[in-house]
């Protein structure tokens, strides 16, 4: 999943960096003021700027990438400046064809799939190759693919994968193997009775690992709560103000007195069996009986976290349970029958093993991929031309990571492609450039052979480069000064769309006051999201009242449409609409009383608040529109703080932070891409919201095999996250770009990706109107049926 980050041939081996460094002297000489001042000068015959294309040859192009990539890594990327250039460097199975994003041919030139859409057999060609000759095979594939899942890798990008065949549970570290027989014991003792005998190579999901920690300073229950199937644990701030608090559901049961004994927080314990299930804080979990010196007593397992290293004196056992429902490859085989109630018991933790063979994906021979998908995805084949998916080499990545430098394999001396560009030099925070791939199995037909990627964040600065004729595009990844908009708007080289992403800020709900779900909702209403698209971005955004744009496909903007013709659509009611009066009496629920003073309003005893964004002036302008709207609506007072954006990006994955500014960019084109963002087990959930009801709605909704009724469900779970709201949405996002009239085969999209091996510059752009692509796209034959088994006489 792509976070908007939104700052976002002959002679082409020469001289590709000197236009880059000419601009930027450029703008040091004029400064932003003075580009400003110039921004508003006209252009050449009806255009922006200037078009005479001087002192470059037609091989090279020049974009503006808007800002230092994080990884040119596909498994680990998760920002559009990177994933841009990924999409240059790298090949899927299948790529994006211009204009519509279809998939067309990549690597793979043919798939067969189930009649049940849930296995796939990919068939790759053998004459691609990586850019150091060796030939790309599907091993590279499931390699890749495992190695996204892998919890070492950390991938945030993780949950792109979950659609294969035990993809989550492997992914959460659940998933192990046992490397000898084992006994599956009733009690974490060698002598315990067995409730199951169990051969090597089992399979078993993970619930807890004995000895454990305690981690609040609530006691145990004596006694298992009959009917508290769900529970909020709140943690106390620890410096002598409020204590821990558990409290059970509605209809639950009523607390019980604490276990015999004291001193239970911070305490190793064994966990002598697992109980029932629950959920805390809406995510799903468990009821564990804990003992210590004798005594016993109950905690569900949120209040319970791994011990310190060295903390446990003892063996540590595994509480599982076994897990037969592996991947088959075989659309006949029925799946593996779940017991009504599954055993639970312990096995010694060293014991197991990561395997990732119970994960969805093998190499069948070098050039067949077999996928198997842990229920029918309407948009896989879309997601095998994401940057997720993309193969990378073993040998390359793992002789680094065992040197100790797992980020130098990108780099421009060491990389391995297989895609149409590969690296050839990287000016940190500068300028990177491509040159083209020798090894590329369609190389003879790029027209682009050099590739200028400079690194400008300002607008202004970028827009007025881009006048002087010293960039051909604008950028996937920058955006154009609203302040000029309305003249640009007007030029025969400016172009905009409709743009699958979403502007948000995300609270963070372990944080006060946001932690209180009716501060978020109150400081949502009193932002007026229309005054926000008119008066500060002015590029045609829609303001936004829910997380997935309206007009996504896969059937969702189809939902909207007759949500509104039946006047029924949750996400145009009242309750989400800008409403100052409703959001302070909402604040006045939450405790905050809001007060005439002045000529305004204050939130008695509203505590700090503070907004972080990453450097960019149009974020800027937001936030403080956002700031000044909650002080004249609310009276709450917010402070602003902007920060580069990896430093800011590292802050939000410690928690720093209470309000932060993100967007989200679709890498497919179905409301399950924004709306994974807020699972509870999802990487990329940074707000701390965990809610058991919306995972599974999203789950059924994922494995409805009706399309329509699933993109009901889908809406279903939206209406729950923005009632809950854990992130406050702005606006959709429109496209502003400026494109030179040389520059052939662009064309507008919803997500904004442009691959350079699909454009060209045309010298005679001033005699020929046409926008034809470099070469023909490759389309993929219809697909092939697999079945009764891939083996079988069915099989292709």
């Amino acid at each position: 999943m792509r976070r908007a980050p939104e700052r976002r041939g002959a002679g082409g081996e020469g001289g590709g960096g000197g236009a880059g460094r000419a601009a930027r002297g450029v703008v040091a000489a004029l400064g932003l003021a003075g580009l400003a001042l110039a921004a508003c000068s006209e252009g050449e015959g009806g255009y922006a700027g200037t078009t005479s294309r001087v002192g470059k040859d037609d091989a090279t192009i020049y974009i503006n990438n808007g800002g230092e990539p994080e990884y040119v890594d596909p498994g680990k990327s998760n920002d559009s400046a990177s994933s841009t250039l990924i999409q240059q460097l790298f090949e899927g199975l299948t790529t994006y064809g211009a204009g519509d994003l279809r998939p067309v041919q990549g690597v793979a030139t043919r798939w067969e799939q189930s009649d049940d859409n849930r296995i796939f057999r990919f068939h790759l060609r053998p004459e691609a190759r990586w850019s150091d000759g060796k030939p790309v095979t599907a091993h590279d594939f499931e390699y890749a693919w495992k190695r996204v899942l892998r919890p070492s890798t950390a991938s945030l990008a993780a949950t792109n994968l979950y659609v294969l065949k035990n993809g989550e549970l492997f992914a959460l570290g659940k998933l192990k193997a046992l490397r000898e027989a084992a006994a599956l014991r009733m009690a974490p003792r060698p002598d315990a009775p067995s409730a199951l005998e169990l051969p090597k190579g089992s399979f078993v999901v993970v619930l807890a690992r004995s000895p454990i920690q305690v981690d609040t300073a609530i006691a145990p229950l004596a006694a298992l709560p009959e009917g508290a199937a769900a529970v909020t644990f709140a943690k106390g701030d620890g410096k002598g103000g409020a204590g821990d608090r558990l409290s059970f559901g509605e209809g639950g049961a009523a607390a019980l007195g604490p276990a015999p004994g004291g001193g239970w927080q911070g305490a190793v314990v064994d966990i002598v069996r697992a109980g029932p299930t629950c959920q805390c804080n809406g995510a799903a979990d468990r009821w564990f009986e804990i003992a210590r010196d004798g005594a016993r007593g109950f905690l569900p397992g949120c209040l319970l976290v791994p011990p310190a290293a060295g903390a446990a004196p003892r063996d540590t056992y595994a509480v599982v349970t076994p897990h037969a429902d592996l991947p088959t490859y075989d659309p006949a085989a029925a799946p593996a029958a779940a017991p009504s109630e599954p055993p639970v018991g312990f096995v010694p933790d060293a014991l197991l093993v990561e395997d990732d063979s119970a994960v969805g994906v093998r190499a069948r021979d070098d050039l067949t991929l077999d996928v198997q998908l842990e229920q029918p995805t309407p948009y896989f084949t879309d997601l095998t031309s994401y940057v997720t998916l993309f193969p990378v080499r073993k040998d390359v990545i793992e002789a680094f990571a065992q040197r100790g430098e797992p980020e130098l394999w990108f780099r421009p001396e060491n990389i391995v492609v297989n895609g149409p560009y590969t690296l050839d030099e990287w000016k940190f925070r500068y300028e990177i450039t491509m040159k083209r791939n020798p090894m590329y199995w369609n190389r003879d037909k790029l027209k682009i052979h050099r590739v200028v990627w400079l690194e400008i964040e300002q607008y202004n600065a970028a827009m007025n480069i881009y006048k002087a004729g010293d960039l051909d595009y604008a950028g996937d990844n920058s955006s154009l000064p609203s302040e000029h908009l309305d003249w640009l708007s007007t030029k025969k080289d400016f172009q905009r769309y409709p743009y699958l992403s979403t502007y948000w800020f995300e609270f963070n709900t372990r944080k006060p006051p946001v932690d209180d779900v009716r501060v978020r909702r109150a400081l949502n209403l009193a932002v007026d999201k229309q005054q926000i698209v008119e008066k500060i971005t002015r590029g045609g955004q829609t303001p936004a009242t829910h997380y997935v744009p309206d007009y996504t496909g896969s059937g969702y903007a189809e939902a909207v449409a007759e949500d509104r013709r039946l006047g029924v659509d949750p996400f145009s009611s009242p309750d989400v609409m800008f409403n100052p009066e409703r959001a302070r009496a909402m604040l006045a629920e939450a405790g905050y009383e809001v007060v005439r003073e002045g000529d305004g309003y204050r939130a008695k005893n509203f505590p700090a608040l503070e907004i972080l964004y990453n450097t960019s002036e149009g974020h800027k302008q937001i936030a403080v529109a956002v700031q000044d709207m909650w002080k004249r609506h609310l009276g709450v007072s917010a402070t602003l703080r902007n920060e580069e954006w990896k430093v800011m990006l590292k802050n939000v994955r410690d928690g720093h932070f209470q309000v932060v500014r993100f967007g989200w960019i679709g890498e497919y084109n179905h409301p399950a891409t924004w709306l994974g963002t807020l699972l509870s087990y999802s990487p990329q959930n940074r707000t701390g919201w965990a809610d058991r009801e919306f995972d599974d709605l999203m789950r059924a909704a994922a494995a409805t095999s009706d399309p329509k009724e699933s993109i009901r469900m889908f809406r279903r779970a939206e209406e729950r996250a923005v009632d809950r709201m854990p992130k406050m949405p702005l606006y959709f996002y429109t496209k502003s770009t400026l494109v030179k009239p040389w520059v052939k085969g662009f064309k507008g999209n919803a997500r904004s990706v442009q691959l350079v091996k699909w454009l060209w510059i045309d010298p005679r752009w001033r005699d020929d109107p046409s926008n034809e692509i470099a070469f023909p796209q490759l389309e993929f034959p219809a697909p092939g049926r697999i079945g009764p088994t891939l083996g079988g006489p069915d099989a292709p």
